[in-house]
């Protein structure tokens, strides 16, 4: 057998590139081109980034990238997160990086942020930040590519890096944000699986003890002179990375990084690396969790220290053999619970992180008051893969689906977008990878496949499970006879037999034979202004086409089934929210193990979910899977499997996490608040009652999808870089089978955001200091005055931004406020504009003051004219950027394209630029009054 080390040196050879093609860039005058990212490494950093170091030590990669056009992605990486952290500093990182944002020594407080908009870069989603346990990250996508605009968005970066101003009265106010934001992210039942976890998982390492988000102690010793020798300490530009990626001249991005960041300079020595500490083994191997929101869950986990060595060739194919092993793992146990077993999901992954440890964690999912069973069952599998090596054909499943996707990456490489570029980069830096090119990746895993031999692939999988097992056990419930009965139980299953390696049946899906003659193509409407087409079938199927290039070789793909939602009688939920699981129980002749063998190494996966208008199947493939992807499609329509454990299995799971949906307000919002904008109707309800959920049977699961699924009308939308007349042939050949469809029900469309008599109150069990408070103004309908539904979206952009500035970063009253506008081409008289946020319960009232305050002035005054042009600004660039991407499309061409939906999309952007502060004014006073609007509010459980 030829070792991983000979693939190695074979792969090396094969794929080098030439000595010229290798060669960095000509150092430009005082930068010390470097190739600082996997210098001692075998493997060839990527061609198309150019690398360097500043003399003041900033280390950076730029390249280009044409996707989207004229945007500019970057990245500021500064290493420092909680690790880096003394015990009464915990939080310290995260709170730092709110105040970098809160003005520097050029730009006053919010002025950054606000000449960043004037570019186009949207609040939260172009421009962010994230805090970790070993680093902070700052994200600029930027919508304009153009020197000018590129060399302002860059200073202002360069200046929070290095100026940042700690004045001690929004240090005072953003230490309430980030409480706000601690009580929004972290409820209180997600502050005790973290507390139970941490110590056991991360024992003996600094990470057992890190609180990334801080404590209000720990927060409270930071004043503005410590937190600002925090700032001089870590941030330097010795212990930053800058990455651009950009549809510019990489001479251009890499000058711009020379200017900004240049005159950086670092104060004093810079401070020694923390102790990170080593795994050990904890004092007790097991710890257990009751709490009245949790399912029964149990977390197996398998801990070794984390050994920071070069990320070389033969690293990388140990990776590539981890990543089939793991693979076969999760196989193995979605089999098993298929099959029934104590549990009802399981997950494994691999985890490996610099400076903390490299984990296996098994997620077992058991059932109600089952968790012995489960963990037995469990380990039945883990040591059947350690005692017996794997069938050929299961590695072969897990390194043809391995290979498929790093030859589509490569395949797509040339149209990756600037932020998937630069954030691959940062998480390189993260992990201390190389970035090769994503041919590299596919041909090195190429030669390495012959080596992964059903004995090796064992090594690989008893190496993983060697360390002592860990084991965190929680449930609604004490576990009897506690940690000693849990302690006893590991150890019991660790004895359990593994079984034998199946005998798998061979499978393809050839096998999957569909009956009836493909569809002719009846007729065929050209939409110029959308560069889109119609295609009718004999058999009623209608295919909406449109080619594009946005991604090389990818084609995304949506099939709409029947009438949906609104196929069912007024406040009837029914059993949509059963959708995901369709497919459960397998396809045609397959089982969902067979299926997955069947399909490994192809692009025909999809997943079902309920939609409006339509069941909606989704999936990605290309050109040459899509024939077979929609083959399986039509499958799933004209075959499909019911059996009683898939049944069991979505009820079960449902059932489990039911209770954990009111640990949050937001959970109980998501989950019931939709019926109360929608008129009180039902159907609109994420979730139904507990008691519908436990009643689900098989017969009734069956007889509503066998009904749902051959009736009403077949509706595909295909998008990407594939040809027409593939896709037609694919179509006709699949979906163009199917015989004539029963007509579905009319439906009810007449939906309006109708207010309710009272308030609308609902109630959580999580923090009993937290509340969300929202108010619901109704509008119109998407089509029913396009101008003033585009005037509502500008207004509710500044409403945010009023709200940010005012009740989060003046008051420090809430992390996150939200303001939106909802309107449904499926529902032609709904719209509604929201604005609510999640407040301490206390403060509710004040929020409502703020919000009416805001309306109030607009309404009056209108917006000013630089708020209203940073909010059209921004608009009009999402827009723009949204005609590149093909998920956008597919959601557009899903709907009804009618001649005054196709000509409202078509001037979306015209109209956006026709807006004035007028406009906004107008729509304000008209729609977003008191009068008119009404209150949902999610408030602590009243105790009792």
């Amino acid at each position: 057998m030829k070792s991983l080390l000979a693939c190695a040196v074979s792969i090396v050879a094969l794929t080098a590139m030439p000595a010229a093609a290798q060669t960095p860039p000509t150092a430009s005058p005082g930068v010390v081109m470097a190739n600082w990212l996997g210098q001692a490494s075998d493997i060839p950093v990527d061609p198309t980034w150019r690398l360097g170091t500043l003399p003041n030590g900033l280390r950076y990669a730029v390249r280009r990238s044409s996707q989207p056009a004229g945007t500019i992605a970057v990245r500021v990486r500064v290493g420092v997160g909680g690790l880096m952290e003394a015990d009464n500093q915990q939080g310290w990182s995260h709170l730092l990086e709110h105040m970098v944002f809160r003005g520097t020594a050029r730009y006053a407080d919010g002025e950054g942020m606000k000449l960043w908009e004037r570019l186009g870069a949207t609040f939260g989603s172009d421009t962010n930040a994230a805090t970790t346990l070993t680093s902070t990250t700052f994200q600029l996508d930027l919508p304009r590519a153009d020197p000018a605009s590129y060399a302002t968005a860059m200073s202002v970066l360069a200046d929070m890096m290095d100026t940042a101003k700690i004045d001690p009265a929004l240090l005072a106010t953003e230490r309430q944000v980030v409480g706000a934001e601690a009580a929004q992210r972290l409820s209180p039942l997600a502050r005790k699986l973290r507390d139970a976890q941490q110590p056991l998982f991360y024992a003996g390492t600094r990470a057992a003890t890190r609180d990334v988000i801080g404590t209000a102690r720990t927060l409270g010793q930071a004043d503005a002179s410590t937190l600002k020798a925090y700032y001089e300490a870590w941030y330097r530009p010795d212990n930053a990375v800058v990455v651009v990626a950009g549809d510019a001249d990489p001479a251009l991005l890499e000058a711009e990084v020379r200017r900004a960041f240049g005159g950086w300079k670092a104060e004093g020595e810079a401070l020694a690396a923390p102790d990170w500490g080593a795994p050990v083994t904890p004092a007790s191997p097991v710890v257990t969790l009751a709490d009245a929101q949790l399912p029964d869950l149990l977390l197996l986990g398998f801990v070794a220290p984390h050994l920071d060595r070069t990320f070389d060739v033969a690293r990388q194919q140990e990776q590539f053999a981890e990543r089939v092993a793991i693979g076969i793992l999760n196989q193995r146990f979605a089999a098993a619970a298929q099959r029934g077993a104590a549990f009802v999901n399981v997950s494994v992954q691999l985890v490996q992180q610099r400076r903390i440890a490299d984990q296996v964690l098994v997620q077992i999912g058991a059932k109600s008051s089952q968790s012995h069973a489960a963990l037995n069952q469990a380990y039945a599998v883990l040591n059947g893969v350690v005692a017996n090596p794997p069938a050929q054909a299961e590695i072969d499943q897990q390194a043809a689906g391995l290979a498929t996707w790093l030859q589509q990456r490569a395949a797509s490489a040339s149209t990756q977008t600037g932020p998937a570029l630069a954030n691959s980069m940062i998480a390189a830096v993260e992990s201390a990878d190389v970035v090769a090119s994503p041919d590299y990746y596919a041909k090195l895993f190429a030669a390495q496949r012959p080596s992964l031999t059903p004995v090796a692939v064992q090594a690989v999988l008893k190496r993983l499970l060697a360390p002592a097992p860990r084991l965190f056990v929680a449930g609604p419930q004490p576990v009897p006879g506690g940690i000693a009965a849990m302690t006893q139980a590991l150890a019991a299953a660790q004895k359990v037999a593994g079984g034998a390696t199946e005998l798998l049946r061979a499978v393809s899906l050839d096998q999957l034979i569909l009956g009836g003659k493909p569809a002719t193509v009846t007729g065929t409407t050209a939409i110029p202004s959308l560069n889109a087409d119609i295609v009718r079938f004999s058999n009623g199927v209608e295919l909406v086409f449109k080619h594009t290039e946005f991604d090389k070789d990818r084609v995304l793909v949506r099939v709409q089934v029947g009438r949906g939602l609104l196929g069912e009688p007024r406040g009837d939920l029914a059993l949509w929210w059963t959708a995901p699981a369709l497919t459960a129980a397998g396809v045609g002749p397959f089982s969902p193990d067979e299926l997955a063998r069947a399909a490994a190494g192809r692009q025909v996966g999809f997943v079902a979910q309920q939609g409006l208008d339509a069941l909606i199947l989704t999936g990605a493939t290309n050109g040459a899977d899509l024939g077979d992807m929609l083959k399986l499609v039509t499958g799933a329509l004209q075959q499909p499997r019911f059996d009683a454990v898939s049944v069991a299995r979505v009820r079960d799971a449902t059932l489990a996490n039911y209770a954990s949906i009111f640990s949050q307000p937001v959970g109980v919002l998501q989950a019931f608040g939709g019926a109360a904008l929608h008129g009180g109707d039902d159907r609109f309800l994420a979730i139904p009652p507990k008691e519908t959920i436990a009643s689900l049977s098989l017969p009734a699961f069956r007889q509503f999808w066998t009904e749902r699924l051959g009736r009403g009308p077949l509706r595909i939308v295909v998008v990407g870089d594939v040809d027409r007349s593939a896709v037609v042939a694919a179509v006709a050949h699949s979906l163009g089978t199917l015989g004539g469809r029963r007509a579905a029900p009319a439906f009810a469309i007449d939906v309006q955001a109708t207010p309710p008599a009272t308030p609308v109150m609902l109630r959580h069990k999580g923090d009993p200091g937290q509340a969300l408070v929202m108010r619901a103004f109704p509008t119109l309908g998407f089509l029913e005055q396009p101008a003033t539904s585009a005037a509502l979206d500008l207004t509710t952009a500044i409403v945010q931004a009023r709200l940010t500035e005012g009740f989060r970063a003046s008051e420090g009253s809430t992390y996150s406020p939200l303001a939106a506008h909802s309107q449904s081409s499926e529902l032609p008289r709904f719209g509604v504009l929201v604005a609510g946020a999640q407040v301490q319960a206390t403060r509710i009232d004040g929020f409502e003051r703020s919000l009416d305050a805001v309306l109030a002035d607009l309404a009056a005054k209108g917006p000013t004219a630089d708020e209203f042009g940073r909010a059209q600004t921004t608009a009009i660039s999402a827009a723009e950027r949204n005609r590149e991407n093909n998920g956008w499309w597919v959601g557009v061409l899903g709907r009804e394209l009618s001649p005054d939906f196709v000509s409202s999309l078509a001037g979306s952007t015209d109209r956006l630029k026709g807006l004035t502060a007028a406009s906004v004014q107008r729509v304000t006073a008209r729609y977003l009054t008191v009068e008119h609007c009404f209150t949902i509010k999610v408030l602590p459980e009243v105790a009792h």
